[in-house]
């Protein structure tokens, strides 16, 4: 039967909390930040107190935003470009100090101190799962020179993505702040009407990636094919091969992630080549937690085909919008909707069921990960910053 509810007005769909409410739930949060970042206030340098003082202060008062005024999509996106900023800010500071440059160098890979990056673990586990080898030069278990180990970043981002799905793209991937720091820059696309079937692209990148990795015995992605080499680590382009490597990442990235992002304000590289973005489209499938679209208040005005960051928004055989299972949790269509007919939703529920109680439930889950993950990148390039300074 159908469900007779009336459907959602905007207001229903978008209206915050009042303020002792936003109060009442920004306090847990809260207190999750100090407990997260407890060790600093009594170990650390003072630089590192007041880095983290600030992350505190940044991050509570973003969820204080979200819940106040029904917005999620905007302060979202000020946390992932923050995130997305700072990690090769104290990442690449770490390497130099470290190693004294950012390239690898030969004994570092033979030693297994390469950090392993999570782009890498679908290009890497099928290869490991069909030949019981894992083709990356990094160690399994963390060390003291190389805590980002194999085991770490995996179980880091299997919990991730059990808890938000794809919304590890929006919420947890810091190179992700990247391409969607310079697809905010323009106030207007440059390129509009992309072809969407570019989006099937990253399972070609996949693909490739995976067999080209088992046939070559090296994480062939990660050596020939990321665009993010370029802001973290590289092998020294002291030879034709290297050299080579150099040129495509630094080609890609400006592509990727600069370049297209800012002509047509959107998210190209996770929409059209990361080879992990079809992984965790998979993903959604487990997670609790999806954006639906209320077809009695739909007018297929296609604001949210036009908004949505990664394509994943598509227009279905009678004109009316079908959320895809690439959909990154970001909230955009949520805001651009103004019928109040693209709303947050719990898998289970009736499809009449409060979607602001949804969208608190989801923030509350996608921000505790984000204060545990996220919250320790943007402290860590805040105090190499600071201690510059102080």
């Amino acid at each position: 039967m159908a469900d007779a509810t009336p459907p959602s007005t905007p207001e229903d769909v978008q209206s915050g909390h009042s303020l002792w409410g936003s109060l009442a739930l920004t306090l847990p949060l809260f207190l999750w930040s100090l407990l997260m970042f407890s060790r600093s206030f009594t170990k650390g340098a003072m630089a590192e107190r007041a880095a983290v003082l600030l992350t505190i202060a940044f991050l509570t008062g973003l969820i204080f935003w979200m819940m106040r005024t029904g917005e999620t999509y905007a302060p979202r996106r000020i946390f992932f470009v923050t995130l997305g900023v700072l990690f090769p800010v104290g990442f690449i500071t770490e390497l130099i100090a470290h190693r004294g440059s950012m390239s690898i160098p030969l004994a570092a890979i033979v030693a297994g101190d390469t950090p392993f990056c999570h782009l890498v673990i679908p290009v890497a586990a099928i290869p490991a799962a069909l030949t019981g080898t894992v083709f990356f030069p990094g160690s399994i278990l963390p060390t003291p020179d190389n805590p980002h180990s194999i085991a770490s970043m995996t179980a880091l981002w299997l919990g991730g993505s059990i808890l938000l799905g794809r919304g590890w793209c929006s919420w947890g991937c810091f190179f992700g702040g990247l391409d969607e720091g310079c697809a905010s820059l323009a106030r207007k696309p440059r390129r509009r009407n992309l072809d969407r079937r570019w989006t099937l692209f990253p399972w070609a990148v996949l693909i490739a990636a995976v067999v080209l990795t088992t046939l070559t015995f090296e994480p062939f992605y990660c050596v020939w094919l990321c665009p993010f080499k370029i802001v973290t680590e590289f092998s020294p382009p002291d030879s034709v091969k290297t050299a080579l490597q150099f040129v495509v990442f630094t080609g890609l990235f400006l592509a990727l992630v600069v370049v297209l992002p800012y002509l047509t304000k959107k998210r190209t590289q996770c929409a059209f080549f990361c080879p992990m973005g079809p992984i965790q489209a998979l993903t959604n499938k487990l997670n609790v937690f999806e954006v639906v679209v209320d077809p009695a208040a739909c007018v297929s005005c296609a604001r949210c085909v036009r908004d949505c960051p990664t394509l994943a928004i598509a227009e279905g055989p009678d004109k009316r919008p079908q959320i895809t299972m690439r959909c990154s949790r970001c909230g955009a269509c949520v805001e651009s909707c103004a019928k109040g007919a693209a709303r947050w939703h719990i898998k289970g529920t009736p499809f009449s069921a409060s979607p602001r109680m949804a969208r608190a439930l989801f923030l509350y889950v996608a921000w505790i990960f984000a204060v545990m993950f996220g919250g320790s990148i943007i402290a860590n390039g805040l105090s190499k910053i600071f201690h510059l300074v102080i």
